[in-house]
This record gives structure tokens, C-alpha cells and sequence, in this order.
């Protein structure tokens, strides 16, 4: 059995290539927009999905409806021997306590399942996960197991766009971290106002959601997403860099035989 894992985020998709008894290989990204605007589907796309084989199934967890709908109808005629499905909520096999849980983003259950499964049970402690992407989120998870909720704000390289955006002599600049905090150029001003504040943020926000639902207890601290890389090393709080969690919540729900609480089914990195 072979089965294709799609992370549909607001930027880009993520395909992640399973099979039984092998390890999970990160096969490739395809940016979102042109899944919509069917831009180099059958160039680019369709072609590197054919290149890994005959597919059991095709399993997507979307937060673009536009794009799961497009891509879908696109898999479905061009590999017709598999079976597609586009997850929903009630599909992840996580307790969801929030108060409006069909609200809650399929990528953030999916992120909170696997960091619960990879980290959180055997140790039998509670988990707060920060993904960093078009959005940052940073959502608690409790030693049982269940999602509690959490704090969805802009992400890094969208608030350096839209900074560039709102304000007409701000530079838009590369994401990078300045050699010091006090900036002596207007990018250098910008580059540390956007990464040094995200990490400051992203630690204030932890240390208050330890403090509020998780005090006097050891917390494991987990970081994924597309600019994860970006702060490894700079964000001594965080416990585990693990960049795919929401394709290895997909594997968790589809299947239970690709994924083994001892095993890691993917690379990822101790320390921030």
C-alpha cells in the first residue's frame, strides 16, 4: 500500500510520499496559487506526481477549499486507480475542545495529532505547537492528548509584506536576521523589527500559555512549518524542530500501520 499525503497551506502545498514499512520522504512543494489558477499543472505538477509510482490513494487536508476542489477534480482524472479524499475535522482522531471546533484549522489538529503521537504520549506530557507559515499558530495540547486551542496571529513573511505594503518609503525586504537587534539601516531596522519581534512574541506567548494552562508542569515545545528553519537555534524554548507534522497527521488518520508511537517516520531535529 502506497498513499500520497497533500498539505494544502494559504502559500504553498506540501506532497508527502508514504508506503508501508518505509520511511516518510518529503517529495516536493507546489505553490498554491497555481493550483488554483491551474498555472503549470501539467507541466510541473502532474509529472512529479506520476514520477512516484502507482498510488493507492491520495489524501488531501486543505485550508484553501478553492485549491482542494481544483486539485481533486485534477487527480481524478489523472489517476483514476486511486481513491482521493479530502479530510474533515471530524476525521482527525483528536478530542477537539474548542468551543467552535469545526472552526478550527484541519493543519492545526493535524500538527497537534502528530505532535501528541511523535512527542507527547510516550512522555506523557502536554505540548504547545507553533507553526510558522503565512499565518503563526501556536496551539496547546494537553498529556491526553486532547487539542485545547490556541493563538493565531500574522506570520513572519507576511507581516514584512505587508509592512512593505501599508507604508510607502519601507523597503520590502528578505527575511534574515541583522547582526544586531539596533538596526543602522532602514532594512536592517525592518529585518529586526520582523524576526527579532516574532521571537520575542512567539516566547512571551508561550510563557503565558504554560502559565495558564499547563503550570508546574514540563511542557514540550514544538515548532513546524514552511520558516521553522528560520529560528532553529534562536528560540531556546523549543524542545523539537519538526517541519512536516501536518503530513504526518495525515498519515496518523489515514492509516495506523504507517506510524508507530517509537518510530520517527521522518527527520526532524531536537533543540530550536
Amino acid at each position: 500500500m502506497m498513499f500520497l499525503a497533500i498539505d494544502i497551506g494559504n502559500t504553498g502545498t506540501k506532497f508527502g510520499l508514504f508506503k508501508q514499512d518505509e520511511s516518510f520522504e518529503m517529495t516536493f512543494h507546489f505553490p498554491t496559487a497555481s493550483i488554483i489558477a491551474d498555472e503549470n499543472i501539467k507541466t510541473e505538477l502532474l509529472p512529479k506526481i506520476a514520477a512516484l509510482g502507482t498510488l493507492d490513494s491520495i489524501i488531501i487536508a486543505s485550508v484553501v477549499p478553492k485549491a482542494s476542489e481544483a486539485l481533486t477534480e485534477i487527480l481524478a482524472c489523472s489517476h483514476e486507480e486511486a481513491k482521493i479524499k479530502v479530510l474533515k475535522n471530524s476525521d482527525v482522531p483528536i478530542v477537539n475542545t474548542y468551543h467552535t471546533p469545526e472552526q478550527v484549522g484541519i493543519d492545526r489538529l493535524l500538527s497537534s495529532l502528530a505532535a501528541y503521537r511523535m512527542f507527547g504520549k510516550e512522555a506523557k506530557k502536554p505540548l504547545i505547537v507553533i507553526s510558522l507559515g503565512t499565518a503563526t499558530t501556536i496551539d496547546c495540547v494537553n498529556a491526553d492528548g486532547e487539542y485545547l486551542g490556541g493563538i493565531i496571529t500574522l506570520g513572519v513573511e507576511s507581516s514584512a509584506k505587508y509592512l512593505h505594503h501599508i507604508a510607502a518609503q519601507l523597503p520590502e525586504i528578505d527575511l534574515a536576521f541583522p547582526k544586531n537587534i539596533l538596526g543602522k539601516t532602514t532594512t536592517e531596522s525592518i529585518q529586526s523589527g520582523i524576526m527579532n519581534g516574532a521571537i520575542a512574541m512567539i516566547e512571551g506567548l508561550v510563557q503565558k500559555l504554560h502559565q495558564e494552562n499547563f503550570a508546574g508542569k514540563e511542557v514540550i515545545v514544538i515548532t513546524t512549518g514552511g520558516l521553522s528553519e528560520f529560528f532553529k537555534g534562536k528560540v531556546s524554548m523549543i524542545n523539537h524542530l519538526a517541519p512536516h507534522l501536518v503530513l504526518e497527521g495525515i498519515a496518523f488518520t489515514v492509516s495506523k500501520q504507517f506510524y508507530h508511537d517509537r518510530t520517527r517516520t521522518f527527520t526532524h531535529h531536537s533543540g530550536a
